[in-house]
């Protein structure tokens, strides 16, 4: 009965355990703001961020000059233009300017899931006008006359903030509950360990309690592409293919990050494998009157 009850502690904490992996993935990559831009770095060199973005930033710079300058623009502008932004965006420099828009884009982000008075109107965007003024630079060079234009916005549609702020109430919600679950998962734990009779059930118990945490873990890595997106589907937005990279990049660390909780596994066997070691009979110990009868 004991045995009995101390499983069915064991059970509840591994229904729990996923969540415990997520929120923790949540306040580790997510929030943290360091730990979000290093996530997300290596997109500077991705083909299709670097696409999106020169081709923003080739559209901005023709648009630019259509409009200040009207007049005696080559045919071969548009070619122009498409060319140096390539040439920007596969710059040393572009990662740099990467780190910064991702920098501004995480604070936006959070300001809306954690305060529900943050306006929804608009788009999250990465300010994309350093990239538009080097393109514009580079025409000069070919003999356009760039002074005489003003300095110039350029922002480049993400998602939507709406859909942010419509996450924002399950947000806030996880977030209060995230610093107990942990506690939680331990305090079952710790419960039916307590519960467990001898050394041997405590033993086991505390295997079977880590291969739940194994099993969270490798739920939680089945469930992070379908997770993916979902979330992403649901962004939506003018640049839908910058929102699913960024959004897949965020996700994909998951799976690494719960791929660490499977140490559990191996470390669970050992524990379990030790509480079913076969005791040693006491039949089996020598007898000392027959050793005496034997000495010479």
């Amino acid at each position: 009965m004991r045995f009995t009850t101390a499983v069915l502690l064991v059970l509840v904490a591994t229904v729990v355990a996923p969540f415990v992996i997520a929120t923790a993935w949540l306040n580790a990559k997510v929030e943290d703001q360091q730990e979000y831009v290093a996530t997300v770095a290596p997109l500077a060199t991705d083909p299709d961020v670097q696409r999106v973005l020169a081709d923003a930033a080739a559209t901005g710079a023709v648009a630019a000059l259509q409009t200040h300058i009207p007049v005696g623009l080559p045919d071969a502008v548009t070619q122009w233009a498409r060319t140096a932004a390539t040439e920007v965006v596969e710059s040393p420099d572009f990662p740099e300017f990467w780190t910064k828009a991702n920098d501004d884009l995480h604070h936006d982000v959070m300001v809306l899931l954690e305060d529900p008075d943050a306006s929804p109107d608009g788009n999250l965007t990465v300010d994309a006008a350093p990239l538009l003024a080097q393109v514009l630079l580079m025409l000069e060079e070919r003999g356009i006359p760039i002074a005489r234009l003003p300095s110039l916005p350029l922002e480049v549609a993400v998602a939507p903030r709406s859909r942010v702020a419509d996450a924002g109430p399950a947000y806030r919600s996880a977030d209060r509950v995230a610093g107990w679950l942990p506690f939680v998962w331990a305090g079952l734990v710790g419960l039916a360990i307590l519960v467990a009779a001898g050394w041997r059930g405590r033993v086991r118990i505390a295997g079977l309690a880590l291969l739940g945490v194994a099993a969270a873990a490798a739920l939680v890595r089945l469930a992070t592409d379908p997770v993916g997106e979902f979330v992403a589907d649901r962004i939506g937005s003018q640049q839908q293919e910058m929102a699913r990279i960024m959004v897949d990049t965020m996700t994909g660390s998951l799976s690494p990050y719960a791929k660490g909780f499977l140490l559990a596994l191996p470390v669970g066997l050992v524990l379990i494998g030790l509480s079913l070691w076969p005791r040693r009979r006491h039949d089996d110990m020598p007898n000392s009157d027959a050793w005496d009868a034997q000495a010479p």
